[in-house]
């Protein structure tokens, strides 16, 4: 089975898209998928963050709310659908690269700069079966934040409140 790529139909032209993650700051929507006393975390395949333990989510649309961005990256992202359980907070980073950077781009053009508004979600249904798009390379389900996450994972998964060692 092909994983589904995120520049589908509808979607922003990718070298207009391109130009924006040179230009701007991206708003985006991440999720924080609690399934019981466990957090599953996702390996990115893709700069930014390529190959750190994330949560799901990504850009939101215009026009898009920002929980029904958070719910459309799930089913895109992960092939679940999701309830929205609390709001954790909002968060910008900062990365060094993005997965269009070439080398002959302006130094000033270069990484990428995201907003994030996270949520904490859980699957709908009880016997939910995982299916990642190509932004993943696989999954963990976590019981305790481990040292070599990122500072943005860490942070976002201390705040959510989830007993998480």
């Amino acid at each position: 089975m092909q994983k589904k790529s995120i520049f589908s139909k509808g979607s922003i032209p990718l070298p207009l898209y391109k130009k924006i993650l040179g230009l701007m700051p991206i708003c985006c929507v991440d999720m924080i998928l609690k399934v019981g006393s466990k957090v599953i975390l996702f390996k990115r395949a893709y700069e930014p963050a390529k190959n750190e333990w994330w949560l799901i989510g990504g850009r939101v649309n215009k026009w898009e709310k920002l929980r029904d961005a958070a719910i459309r990256k799930a089913k895109e992202e992960v092939g679940i659908d999701v309830k929205i359980i609390k709001t954790v907070g909002t968060y910008e980073i900062f990365f060094p690269v993005n997965r269009f950077d070439a080398k002959n781009i302006k130094k000033e053009e270069k990484g990428t700069h995201t907003i994030a508004i996270c949520f904490i979600v859980k699957p709908k249904k009880k016997d939910f079966k995982l299916k990642l798009n190509n932004e993943y390379t696989r999954y963990k389900a976590i019981t305790k934040i481990e040292n070599n996450f990122h500072p943005y994972i860490k942070t976002a998964l201390k705040d959510s409140g989830i007993n998480l060692k």
